[in-house]
């Protein structure tokens, strides 16, 4: 009792300085973009986005390198199923999200793309000819290469908007650099926050190796399940507060612009790093529940450029019986 007790501690501790240390570092990171007078456009599609997924990396990282490739997987998967079904889904039931910004629509190709990428470069069958599955440094080469690629391309995509409120954005910058940090201040905020993530990763994955070892679940599971909604609680609570306010936008901006990150970037360089190997059972039905329910939700986003109550509760729904098949497949 005593066994599981620590390990559930180990998980909670380490999650909570994953959390907080990707809050110091966006808080930090966002003051210093600031005094180098970067637009809050900018900092909102590059600072936030990477820093949302930064627990997502550190654990799906530090998973590869000890050898726990299921969980490093199976973390990355069940976040961006989360992230929608969770973060977009109780957003929505909380007020339904309006899109106003057009950047969004033309992000959302890149989100579905991102998903059939995954599975298609983890089959060795396509490009090797061989019957294995793994994400190999040639794999996370090219989709470092589709993230840079994708960063221009919405880099370009919002200059129109971007023209549009120059006026607003230069009075904002003054409005917040007078409010901001010192400079020094924000860079103790981005060390404090790397430590953070970096102690957090080592500790949530300590308790996870227990987990594992007294439950006799599998890594995958604890992947697609704790570690998934843990590394993602920054999306969905910044998603509910978002919907409560009324930012739509941001609140489907910021999960989509996450759940991109997770692919390109997260399992890019972790790959890079790296290799890693993958169970097929974690594309052939994990990776197949994240291609549908992020088409669910481009549906119904693109339907009218608002996403209902009801809608909201669909993609609940998904997730709640997608988590129910997990506990059953024990």
């Amino acid at each position: 009792m005593l066994e599981i007790f620590i390990s559930i501690v180990f998980m909670i501790i380490g999650l909570v300085l994953l959390i907080k240390g990707a809050d110091f570092l966006i808080d930090g990171a966002a003051d210093f973009a600031r005094w180098l007078k970067v637009p809050p456009i900018i900092i909102g599609l590059t600072i936030v986005a990477f820093g949302t997924s930064l627990p997502e990396f550190i654990v799906s990282l530090f998973a590869t390198l000890q050898g726990k490739a299921d969980l490093s997987i199976g973390n990355i998967i069940g976040s961006n199923i989360v992230n929608i079904g969770l973060g977009i889904g109780l957003a929505a039931i909380f007020l339904p999200l309006v899109i106003h910004s057009k950047t969004l629509i033309y992000e959302m190709p890149f989100l579905l793309f991102s998903g059939f990428l995954l599975l298609i470069f983890s089959s060795n069958t396509f490009i090797f000819q061989e019957n294995t599955f793994s994400l190999d440094r040639i794999d996370g080469f090219m989709l470092l290469i589709i993230f840079l690629i994708f960063l221009y391309y919405i880099f370009k995509s919002i200059q129109n908007e971007r023209k549009r409120v120059k006026t607003e954005f230069r009075e904002k910058l003054k409005e917040e650099l007078k409010e901001g940090n010192s400079l020094w201040k924000n860079i103790f905020l981005m060390s404090f926050g790397l430590l953070g993530l970096i102690t957090g990763g080592k500790v949530f994955l300590r308790g996870a190796e227990d987990a594992i070892f007294i439950f006799g679940v599998s890594q995958a599971f604890i992947g697609l399940t704790i570690a998934a909604i843990g590394t993602s609680l920054p999306e969905i609570i910044t998603s509910i507060r978002g919907a409560m306010k009324g930012h739509g936008d941001i609140v489907i901006g910021n999960i989509m612009g996450s759940s991109i990150f997770n692919v390109f970037f997260v399992l890019g360089l972790t790959s890079l790093i790296k290799p890693i190997p993958i169970n097929p059972s974690l594309l052939a039905i994990d990776g197949m529940v994240m291609i549908f329910i992020t088409m669910a939700f481009l549906l119904f986003a693109t339907t009218n450029q608002v996403i209902k109550r009801w809608e909201g509760m669909c993609l609940t729904l998904i997730y709640l019986s997608y988590f129910a098949f997990l506990i059953w497949r024990l």
